[in-house]
């Protein structure tokens, strides 16, 4: 149990502190990138061990050990995939909210990679005494991470839509001068980070701008705001392989 929670505790503030290094550097060189890239890592080898090791469990059972197509039905393009597939969704947008979320969202995202990782464990360790190797992690990845990202989700959503606060100048300007104004808001740095980021805070002066012109459409708005309870599906993912990577490399397995 002292395990489950140690792990369970790293997996809810390394990351938070690494994306507290890019947000506190990241004014003064583009080199704060190198604690995104630290971060992804984590994410892309816990996803990848999870997943080549689902795919060489599946091929032992249909395939004969002797025959060549072991040789090529290695499943690492898919797991190569699936992992780059998360880091670029999950990266981005923990860096971009690093920079943007309040107090209430960060506390609560620490809170879903926190609960999620420790779910994940206790769920591997119970299947471990039913199950064989790799099927314990291969059962516990997918329902620790679903059984608390939808709810987070929800009360991600609900928080975003009760304190999002939409300035006046919104229902006024155009779209335009919208844009404009957001791009002050970008860190003082001119190097290709800041041109990356200036298509962020486009984009979320153009969500601002359309929830304030639809206002009247609230199903519109609505769908607008998914963006949030989606960051609360892909943190409590990311939280369940970084879990297994943090077990896996240092840990050792969780009885």
């Amino acid at each position: 149990m002292n395990q489950m929670i140690s792990i369970a505790l790293v997996v809810a503030l390394l990351p938070a502190l690494l994306l507290s290094l890019w947000n506190l550097t990241l004014s003064y060189s583009d080199w704060a990138v190198l604690w995104l890239l630290v971060l992804a890592g984590m994410i892309f080898c816990g996803n990848w061990s999870i997943v080549i090791a689902h795919w060489r469990a599946k091929r032992g059972i249909v395939l004969r050990a002797e025959s060549w197509l072991s040789r090529w039905f290695t499943g690492r393009v898919w797991a190569f995939l699936s992992s780059a597939t998360l880091v670029l969704a999950l990266t981005p947008a923990l860096a971009w909210q690093a920079l943007t979320m309040s107090t209430v969202e960060a506390i609560l995202l620490l809170t879903l990679a926190f609960a999620a990782a420790w779910l994940f464990l206790s769920m591997r360790s119970f299947l471990a005494k039913h199950v064989i190797p790799p099927f314990d992690r291969i059962l516990a990845t997918g329902p620790s991470a679903w059984l608390l990202g939808l709810p987070f989700s929800v009360i991600l959503f609900l928080i975003t839509w009760y304190t999002t606060t939409v300035p006046a100048e919104m229902f006024s300007a155009s779209f335009f001068e919208i844009i404009q104004s957001n791009f002050r808001q970008i860190p003082e740095t001119r190097g290709w980070i800041a041109e990356i980021l200036s298509v962020g805070y486009a984009v979320e002066a153009a969500k601002l701008w359309l929830i304030a012109q639809l206002s009247n459409y609230p199903l519109v708005t609505i769908f607008l705001n998914l963006d949030t309870a989606l960051l609360g599906l892909l943190v409590a993912r990311a939280s369940v392989v970084i879990a297994h990577f943090v077990e896996a490399h240092y840990g050792g397995e969780v009885e």
